[in-house]
C-alpha cells in the first residue's frame, strides 16, 4: 500500500514538473508575442489565414511581423510565415534546398504541392522523435517573397497535426500587394 501511495506520489510529481516544462517552452516560444483573436491578415507579405480554433501569436510591435505561430502542445507547433528572398534563392526549390542543407537526405522525403492555388514544394523529415513537415512558395512579386508554413510535431500526434496543418494549408490566401 505503501509503495502504491510512493507511486502515485511520484506520477504526481512527474507530471507537474512536465507541465511546468511546458509552460516554460510556451513561455520561450510566444516570448515578444501577442495572442491573435480571429482572422490574421499580414498586409506586408500579402497573405492570410481565416479565423481558426487554434491559438495563434504573431510578434508584438515594434518587433518584425512576419507570420503566426500556433501552438499545438509540448513540442508541437505550426508556424506561417512570410518574407522577402533578401537570400535571392530565385525559386522555390532553392529556398527549399537551403532550408534542407543541414538535415541527412535520407530522412527527407520532397514532393511538389500547392499552395494558395500555386506551386509549391514540401519536404518531410524526421529527427528523432521530432516529425518536420515544410512546405515553401516563393512568389514572383516586389523581387520575391518566401511563404513558410511549418509543422513541428510527434509520431504520436503526427495524425491529429498534419490534419490540422492540412486545414491551414488548404485555407491560405494570398492577394496582390
Amino acid at each position: 500500500m505503501v509503495f502504491v501511495i510512493l507511486g502515485l506520489t511520484f506520477s504526481s510529481q512527474l507530471l507537474a514538473s512536465d507541465d511546468t516544462a511546458y509552460r516554460e517552452w510556451i513561455k520561450s516560444r510566444t516570448a515578444n508575442m501577442v495572442a491573435i483573436h480571429g482572422a490574421y491578415r499580414n498586409t506586408q507579405y500579402g497573405f492570410n489565414i481565416p479565423a481558426t480554433t487554434l491559438k495563434m501569436y504573431r510578434m508584438a510591435p515594434p518587433n518584425p511581423n512576419h507570420g503566426i505561430l500556433a501552438i499545438l502542445g509540448n513540442q508541437r507547433e505550426i508556424s506561417v510565415s512570410g518574407e522577402y528572398d533578401a537570400a535571392e534563392y530565385g525559386s522555390t526549390k532553392s529556398a527549399l534546398d537551403h532550408w534542407l542543407e543541414n538535415e541527412h537526405p535520407d530522412s527527407i522525403k520532397r514532393e511538389p504541392t500547392t499552395l494558395a492555388g500555386h506551386a509549391a514544394e514540401q519536404a518531410t523529415l524526421q529527427t528523432g522523435t521530432t516529425i518536420t513537415r515544410v512546405v515553401e512558395q516563393r512568389r514572383d512579386e516586389h523581387g520575391g517573397i518566401l511563404y513558410e508554413l511549418t509543422l513541428t510535431t510527434t509520431p504520436e500526434h503526427q495524425a491529429e497535426d498534419l490534419a490540422l496543418f492540412d486545414h491551414i494549408l488548404q485555407s491560405f490566401k494570398t492577394y496582390p500587394l
